[in-house]
């Protein structure tokens, strides 16, 4: 059976409903006086959490337009958390905001894709201005910041992520897994990473992370283009019988092989990830090299001889883990001979002293840190399954946040930087060329932008007017610490937030907001019964 509504009133008062369900839920759990949140999966044990995106998670609504509405606010939310490692429930309040407003302006005859271009004009003068805003990060107390405040103001777990930085450095590798004790610590280990990542969606094991992780698994290394499943048929046979995962590395995977692995993977026959080998040419053969050398694989070589269906069981790597997203890899624990790595790094080095071009040392360089740098492996502990599941979300987002903050820098914390990115905005000031409607749609992400602010100052039981008011008064970094309840230089204090996080929540906000504003007609499929 199947149930539609007509055009835009009725569905859109459904779709408004399901937006305010959704973000009432997560709102809640905003800012450092955010409050927590009881979840419970059916036939386990209830949990309290004030992770936004691990409550995004739970929202289902009983209504099909109502929760249909919710679910693509929530995947915005979620790709958010995803693309930065924090900013779900920023996402969620943001779109909630935009809809609100939006739907007012329509009801009184507004044209709602006049409403989107403004949104969409404005946000891209909000982005520019986040980008001018943004500085970068410089110490290990700006990691240990970020840290904090995406861990949900948890100081151990800042201390814990600027811990392993220090040690591995900022380019370093940082992983996380479940300890078998009470504590949470850390520990170096051998690891390699490079910059690419697994070739489909269907090889994802953790949906919240968009990542595939595996244990003890075989690595195929090789330079051959893999396109038929003849190529590999034997090797699939081989490791399927010792029951162990299957990670291909190869130049390049298409066609009907890749068809067949992705077909493997989603019926579960066995666990496999292809992985498209990076870098191209010369550079990418060495990197091809180095990952062989630290799983301890022998690389299946056109040079070499090699032919792809006389690989043997002696020929495949091994490692503790591997985890990969959709643009690195990381490789933990892999059996490497420690004699033949330590030759491979000498004559690197040899090689940089005979080379004159500074691009190729820079290169070699990069080889020789990725050979000989560890992997810090954060190891989380708990009294409970519930307890170390928690911990271990709130820890990962902190560790996505702080990837963020290195790659675009940081701004002020506490809903300051979307507030001063929207004031500068030109579409709504006099004398502007856009139209009346769009002008309507500028104004919708400006009020939007205060959204933030005015939930932390409800969650801490403050007033969010006279809170935005002070703000707006003060100088840039200036803004409110709803912990201490006043007025700081927030980049002093250590309130801060990675510039990518920011960026991502209002973008995703903006997207999924202006796509159902323009959606008139809403058709869905109900269980017959």
């Amino acid at each position: 059976m199947s149930r539609a509504y007509d055009d835009s009133q009725t569905l859109q008062q459904k779709i408004m409903n399901g937006a305010n369900k959704l973000a009432d839920n997560v709102a809640s759990t905003l800012g450092p006086r955010g409050r927590n949140v009881l979840l419970q999966e059916k036939g386990k044990m209830p949990f309290i959490t004030k992770d936004g995106v691990t409550v995004a998670h739970f929202v289902a609504l009983e209504d099909p337009f109502e929760d249909a509405a919710a679910q693509i606010i929530k995947q915005a939310a979620i790709e958010t958390n995803n693309a930065a490692g924090d900013g779900t429930t920023t996402a969620t309040i943001l779109a909630r905001s935009i809809l609100r407003e939006a739907q007012r302006h329509i009801a009184a005859g507004v044209s709602p894709i006049e409403i989107q271009r403004g949104i969409n004009l404005a946000l891209k003068e909000i982005l520019n201005n986040l980008s001018d805003i943004a500085v970068q990060v410089t110490s290990l107390e700006d990691i240990r910041h970020v840290a904090t405040i995406a861990a949900n103001n948890d100081r151990t777990i800042g201390d814990l992520i600027a811990m392993a930085v220090d040690r591995v450095g900022q380019d370093g590798s940082i992983t996380i897994e479940e300890s078998r004790s009470l504590e949470t610590s850390i520990d170096i280990v051998e690891g390699f990473k490079f910059n690419s990542g697994y070739c489909a969606g269907a090889f994802i094991t953790d949906e919240r992370r968009a990542m595939m992780y595996y244990e003890e698994p075989f690595f195929l290394i090789t330079d051959y283009k893999i396109s038929t499943v003849d190529q590999i048929l034997p090797i699939l046979e081989m490791v399927a019988r010792e029951g162990r995962p299957l990670v291909v590395v190869a130049e390049d995977i298409e066609g009907q092989a890749l068809a067949a692995i992705i077909m493997n993977a989603i019926r579960g026959t066995l666990r496999i990830a292809a992985i498209k080998a990076p870098a191209y040419g010369e550079e990418r053969r060495d990197t091809l090299e180095d990952v062989a050398l630290s799983t301890g694989a022998t690389f299946i070589s056109r040079q070499g001889g090699i032919q792809l269906k006389d690989t043997q069981l002696k020929n495949l790597g091994s490692a503790k883990f591997v985890e990969s997203t959709k643009h690195q890899t990381t490789i933990v624990g892999g059996a490497c001979d420690f004699e033949r790595m330590e030759e491979r790094i000498s004559a690197l080095k040899a090689q940089i002293e005979q080379t004159s071009a500074l691009s190729e040392c820079e290169k070699i360089q990069d080889r020789i840190t990725r050979l000989g740098s560890g992997v810090a492996v954060v190891r989380v502990g708990g009294s409970t399954e519930v307890e170390m599941t928690e911990k271990k979300h709130r820890i990962e987002d902190a560790l996505e946040a702080v990837k963020s903050a290195q790659e675009e820098g940081v701004v002020p914390g506490g809903g300051t930087a979307l507030l001063r990115a929207a004031s500068r905005i030109a579409i709504v000031t006099p004398g502007s060329e856009n139209t009346a409607e769009q002008m309507k749609g500028a104004i919708i992400l400006h009020q939007a932008c205060e959204e933030p602010i005015r939930q932390m100052a409800l969650n801490s039981g403050e007033a969010p007017d006279l809170i935005i008011d002070k703000i707006r008064q003060a100088s840039t970094n200036y803004g409110w610490n709803f912990k201490s309840g006043e007025l700081v230089d927030l980049m002093a204090e250590g309130i801060i937030d990675p510039v990518k996080v920011t960026k991502a929540a209002i973008k995703n906000a903006a997207s999924c907001a202006g796509t159902l504003l323009t959606t008139n007609f809403g058709i869905i499929q109900t269980e017959t019964g």
